[in-house]
């Protein structure tokens, strides 16, 4: 039975995926064609092509089809007649309701070059024109119900988009196609040839024969000279003999050669020439074949790509079989296809680089891009693949900095479009193309992605709004891409109204109207209703269109006429009204989409430099003439101007502008309102299209890139696995590595109202008599902005942990035990927060709160200072309490539990303090720590700009441990008394006080922390583990602190969540073994469970947090029985070559600053220099390259090497290996004790002696010869 419109389903733009026995498709584009069964092959192939819309000059199909068996599918083949009667039988036997086909294109003819085209134009003087194609390969995913498979745009419709028939209401400059002025650059490729094609140094062969002592420059020169004799000739050789300074070629004819030989040598040891010293030859004139063979076995692969690289470079599409005939016409031999291909390979990848080194190449050119060029944005982003978790790349942005300047001076429109690339590993270009005021095209951004889609498009139009422009009102016209449309309606995303403006494509939306309705009538009617500029036109086009299919007016009403009107777009267009824009710049570029993904980027650089080189003149020559508008726009004005002399013009009120116009036809006169009223015209015409902004586009200059060699090693920051740091795109640390200037962190706290507190006597005694014995005696320490801010862009969210490095580091509760003196055993600072705080503050501190002095759960400290400080008269024991709990809330509110507000407490707290006799039991550092986690961990944050938590804490772990912005005690304001010993200074009560104390009431001297957050930043990236005081608590040390610091050690190393009401933190000593003592191991990854983050107390919820945790609280009292093992002993250093710092340096981000730039006079402020820890290791990697260099240069070194040739080179080597050594760096050259000098290979005194010796004989010899020359003169 046939089968008539049976759906095919094709895939295409994707990839098969076989999982045992299921194939599926990923990433691709679905699209139908429907197929009978009596069509074959090729009609099969012609209905693909057609839903493609791809010529099949230019690709060939790869057709798969997923074919079912017994045990599920495979994937087969399907390419011809017979596979296509295979295809049908599955589908009766299966009885199947549609089949799945997969499609790849195969590009078969690739267009010319097209930049070396327009050279090779230019030099035989043609002009290089050539037209913007109308049409993208990209599909969209239309909304409204409107399919996305555009249509060419015909005659007539070209005819609405390009010229207004709304002569009467002409805007001052009519839209217009796409400028072809952007062609006409023919300068771009001298430099894009320079730049990308080697120097070819290939003799030509003359015809004649080889002559001894005839040089050549270099080995290969001498290798195709001598090749190209034997195919002129016939002949063959082959090569006996080839050394670094010799070679040796012999005949090769069988079965028995001639004694032809050629034996050359290099003398010169400055430079690579060789010269020929033996020949033998011509060859026997039997060793010419008589019947030439098809191929000759000398004209390799190689050689032939030296002489077809001019023929490649031209027209890098050009057949294999042209390349044969072109080698058949210069040398008489066709090589074969698989030969040629060969060579034209090697060729392109002489000529462009190779695929995947085109790759690994690009962040070093992009790097070497953006020193050259200030202000030039570049954005990768990866994905985690592989067994491995190794980052690969996934897309890149980049945005020229001149392009960036001059946006500015452009009109606030972008178009945006995508186009398809077609190489080796396909992707999809993305563009932002900008309108300039001589209303041509004005690159802007660019972008490089595996496919269209929301993702892609909601990052490219990311970097955009954060890194090219903030400008408000900016309009974007785009096609009605679904990844595009969600971009634009992003809230937050700085492209919503009034921000910015989002229009359609009515090119775009007329094709898709096409495709829906299968209409060009209607298609027609659509474009004229869109480009009209009056409201009447517009109604009476709609009337039309209802009146052709009611269904596409009720349609195009459910749109806002804003997106796609242009009387109701609000003058937000200037007037255009398609992407043609970006399909120009698409169409400039269409020839090398087929190239590797640098030489494309190199492209895009070449070809806006030459474009601003042209319009910069341009502009500076317009400016010198005097003219105020543009080019263009001169001409719109002179053309409105001829077209008002048929209008008549009726003055109604000259001082308020309020005039009638009268269109008029024919030769009627009237007169124009500008020039009847002496009303200048300047003042109408908006100042983008002046030619100070035309001037102001393109003023910024481009810089050439070097050479490769000269590029900096790519400075990759880590985590090379993101597996653990999967939060790194929203870390502080990522913003500061792509150049924005991070302030510090403003911290909030209320230490000082703490200092000014007066405690009462009898509250400070019971109050000694708790665990609060030892914060009672802290007072007013200066927090160090900058030093705090540091350390939060090194602490990870992820592990609780901050990333040195050298390894992790972290505030345990070790560190609050012996720097605060709090305890770690005992019950979670938990409870309820159910309200009825007024009547809460009236029984726990028996006074009632003013309406100011309390808000919500929040009370003033303000109120607890004026109500319960320096209180004479304490007389009942209700009292007492009362004032104790005052004071203990006070001191959480300004010291252990500050919030971001800096100068209220919750009275959370408070009920826990309801029972004065119980507060030793619960677990008070456990909780401070977990309040000093949670606001470090929001802190990260790229848009957070200030810190609360008890910050003191994280200053004084870093004082004791880090070396880095840690002050000198200068002298103590304590008195000392006379026969007292005082081992931590007299500022610590012996047995009383925790070892925080030590740092309160001196003097402290500061140095590192005034050179500032920039300073403090770089200096942890480049610290060592010497910097670093692993166990600062020493048994010394130990032994003069209070019991309580000591009373919970067995708990220091449990891995629990530590808890404060809504705050759940985990506690991770494992990650820091080394604090305690024991060698560091790689640690078993723990969840921070960063979704509990999103709990807080905001909008005063209510509710019991012990109910809420319960989980986690049954966690902390089984704390114990998760308890870190003691390892092996820690020796005080980490080796290098440990397996756990080798594990360290893949997941950690390894440098926070990025590479020092040099500053640019025109654009940026100077400041001073200061290296950066990127420039710090760039310098280790210089210095171990010249270590290695000079030291087997010394261990192979000759004994005839001159004395100072000698000593220079020992010289480098001693200056890299001291360079290394003192920066910490002494490991990588295995270094371990200071080198004693090196042996000298020679006797430096015989040698000088020999030397004076050597010197004095000569000039006895010049003495004795001027003496014999003057005897023969008397003579």
């Amino acid at each position: 039975m046939e089968k008539t419109n049976y759906p095919l389903c094709c895939y295409s733009n994707g990839e098969i995926v076989v999982e045992g026995e299921n194939v599926s498709y990923k990433d691709g584009e679905p699209f139908f064609v429907f197929v009978n069964s009596n069509h074959n092959f090729d009609e099969l192939t012609s209905l693909i092509y057609e839903e493609l819309e791809v010529n099949r000059s230019e690709f060939g199909l790869d057709i798969k089809m997923k074919y079912p068996n017994a045990r599920g599918y495979k994937v087969l083949s399907l390419n011809n007649d017979k596979s296509l009667k295979a295809l049908w039988a599955s589908v009766y036997q299966m009885n199947a309701s549609s089949m799945d086909l997969y499609i790849s294109l195969i590009p078969i003819q690739q267009p010319r070059n097209l930049f070396t085209n327009m050279l090779n134009q230019a030099m035989r003087g043609e002009n290089p024109l050539f037209s913007a194609p109308f049409s993208s390969n990209s599909v969209d995913q239309e909304q409204y119900d409107l399919n996305s498979n555009d249509d060419e745009i015909d005659e007539d419709e070209d005819e609405l988009l390009m010229n207004e028939s709304d002569d009467e209401c002409e805007d001052l400059v009519t839209p217009s196609a796409p400028t072809i002025e952007f062609s006409r650059v023919p300068s771009i490729d001298l430099e894009y040839v320079n730049r990308w094609c080697g120097k070819v140094d290939v003799p030509c062969y003359d015809g004649g024969e080889f002559l001894v002592g005839q040089r050549f420059n270099n080995k290969l020169g001498l290798s195709q000279y001598v090749r190209q004799y034997h195919i002129e000739r016939n002949q063959t050789f082959k090569t006996t003999e080839s050394k670094p300074l010799t070679v040796t070629f012999k005949c090769s004819r069988k079965p028995s050669p001639c004694d032809w030989t050629l034996r050359a040598s290099n003398k010169e040891a400055s430079n690579d020439s060789f010269t020929i010293v033996t020949y033998k030859g011509p060859h026997n004139t039997s060793c010419v074949v008589d019947a030439p063979p098809l191929d000759h076995p000398n004209l390799s692969n190689g050689f032939i790509a030296k002489h077809i690289r001019t023929v490649v470079d031209a027209d890098w599409g050009v057949k294999i079989s042209n390349l044969r005939a072109n080698i058949l016409t210069q040398f008489n031999f066709e090589p074969s296809y698989m030969k040629t291909w060969h060579a034209k390979q090697k060729t392109m990848a002489d000529l462009y680089g190779d695929w995947k080194g085109s790759y690994a190449l690009l962040p070093r050119y992009l790097q070497a891009l953006k020193t050259t060029n200030p202000g030039t944005v570049v954005k990768f982003a990866y994905k985690v693949g592989g067994p491995s978790n190794v980052r690969v790349f996934d897309r890149v942005f980049w945005a020229f900095g001149p392009s960036i300047r001059g946006f500015e001076h452009c009109r606030p429109i972008l178009t945006v479009d995508g186009t398809h690339l077609y190489g080796k590993y396909k992707g999809v270009l993305l563009i932002a193309i900008g309108v300039d005021a001589n209303d041509q095209i004005y690159p802007l951004a660019f972008a490089i992605v595996d496919c269209e889609s929301i993702d892609t498009w909601g990052w490219f139009m990311d970097c955009i709004r954060k890194h090219v422009t903030q400008r408000e009102g900016i309009c974007v016209i785009s096609d009605r891409h679904v990844g595009i449309m969600t971009a634009m309606s992003k809230v937050g995303g700085g492209w919503t109204e009034p921000q910015a403006f989002h229009r359609f494509c009515t090119r775009h939306q007329a094709s898709n109207i096409n495709t829906k309705f299968k209409s060009n009538e209607l298609k027609l009617a659509f474009l004229s209703t869109a480009c009209a500029a009056q409201r009447k036109r517009f109604n009476k086009g709609m009337q039309k269109i209802g009146s052709i299919n009611p269904s596409a007016k009720v349609l195009l009403e459910s749109i806002p006429l804003s997106k796609w009107s242009l009387c109701h777009d609000g003058g937000h267009r200037y007037g255009i009204k398609t992407t043609n824009n970006s399909e120009c710049f698409n169409g400039v570029l269409k020839r090398v989409r087929f190239l590797p993904i640098i030489a494309l980027v190199k492209a895009t650089f070449f070809r806006i430099n030459s474009y601003f080189v042209k319009h910069r003149e341009d502009a500076n020559k317009r400016l010198l003439e005097g003219c105020m508008w543009s080019e263009k726009v001169t001409e719109k004005l002179a053309e409105n101007v001829k077209r008002a002399a048929h209008h008549k013009v009726t003055c109604y009120d000259a001082r308020r502008g309020l005039y009638e116009v009268v269109t008029g036809r024919g030769n009627r006169l009237g007169s124009e309102v500008c020039r009847a009223n002496s009303i200048s015209s300047d003042q109408y015409v908006d100042p983008f299209y002046s030619c100070g902004e035309y001037h102001g586009s393109y003023r910024s200059s481009f810089h050439p890139v070097p050479d490769e060699s000269y590029w900096m090693p790519w400075m990759d920051p880590g985590p090379d696995d993101g597996t653990i740091l999967h939060l790194q795109s929203t870390h502080r640390s990522q913003a500061i590595w792509e150049g924005e200037e991070l302030k510090p962190l403003t911290l909030r706290g209320h230490m000082k109202a703490f200092k000014a507190f007066k405690v009462p006597e009898a509250v400070l005694t019971y109050v000694n008599n708790t665990q609060f014995r030892g914060i009672t005696r802290f007072c007013y320490v200066p927090l160090d902005a900058d030093l705090i801010t540091a350390l939060v862009e090194r602490w990870r969210q992820e592990t609780h942990t901050f990333h040195l490095p050298f390894g992790e580091a972290t505030v345990t509760l070790q560190d609050v035990a012996m720097l605060f003196g709090l305890r770690i055993s005992g019950r979670p600072v938990t409870g309820s927060s159910e309200g009825g705080w007024q009547h809460l503050c009236v029984r726990l501190l028996g006074a009632t709160p003013s309406i100011k002095a309390i808000k919500g759960s929040k009370l003033k400290l303000t109120w607890l200072h004026d109500n319960f400080q320096n209180v004479a008269n304490i007389n009942s024991q209700y009292q007492l309490h009362c004032h104790v709990r005052a004071y203990l809330l006070y001191l959480f509110g300004a010291l252990l539990f500050p919030d971001k507000s800096g100068s209220t407490v919750s009275l959370i707290y408070l009920p826990i303090l309801e029972n004065l006799d119980q507060i030793d039991d619960i677990s008070w550092g456990s909780g401070v720590l977990a309040c000093l986690y949670r606001n470090l961990c929001k802190a990260t944050k790229v848009d957070c700009f200030e810190i609360a938590g008890p910050l003191l804490l994280l200053q004084l772990w870093s004082w004791e441990r880090v070396s880095i912005g840690r002050p000198d005690i200068v002298r103590s304001r304590v008195p000392r008394q006379a026969g007292v010993a005082y081992p931590l200074g007299s500022q610590v009560l012996t047995g009383l006080d925790p070892l925080g104390c030590k740092w309160l009431r001196v003097q402290r001297g500061f140095k590192d922390h005034r050179l500032g957050l920039v300073v403090i930043r770089d200096l942890l990236d480049k610290m060592v583990e010497l910097q670093f005081v692993w166990q600062p608590y020493t048994p010394s040390v130990v032994q003069h602190l209070s019991p309580i610091c000591v009373q919970d050690q067995a708990e220091w190393t449990v891995i629990a969540p530590l808890i404060c009401f809504e705050m759940v933190e985990w506690h991770f000593p494992n990650r820091c073994t080394r604090q305690f003592g024991w060698q560091q191991m790689i640690p078993e990854m723990g969840s921070t469970c960063t979704r509990l983050h999103g709990i807080s107390r905001k909008g005063d919820w209510s509710g019991n947090y012990e109910t809420m945790h319960q989980e986690s609280i049954a966690k902390w009292e089984n704390r114990m029985s998760n308890i870190v093992e003691p390892g092996l002993p820690f020796c005080g250093l980490t080796s290098f070559e440990d397996e756990y710092f080798e594990w360290y340096n893949a997941i950690t981000r390894r440098i926070i600053t990025p590479l020092s730039q040099t500053v640019n006079d025109d654009y940026e402020d100077h400041h001073y220099y200061y290296p950066t820890a990127a420039d710090f290791q760039i310098l280790t990697q210089t210095s171990m390259v010249t270590y290695n260099t000079t030291e087997q240069m010394i261990s192979n070194m000759p004994d005839d090497i001159p004395l100072a040739q000698y000593a220079m080179i020992e010289k480098m080597r001693n200056m890299s290996l001291n360079s290394l050594v003192n920066t910490g760096q002494g490991h990588l050259i295995n270094y371990q004790e200071p080198r004693p000098p090196s042996p000298p290979r020679y006797d430096f005194r015989h040698l000088a002696h020999r030397q004076q010796v050597m010197t004095q004989k000569s000039e006895e010899a010049e003495s004795s010869q001027r003496t014999r020359k003057k005897g023969k003169k008397r003579n």
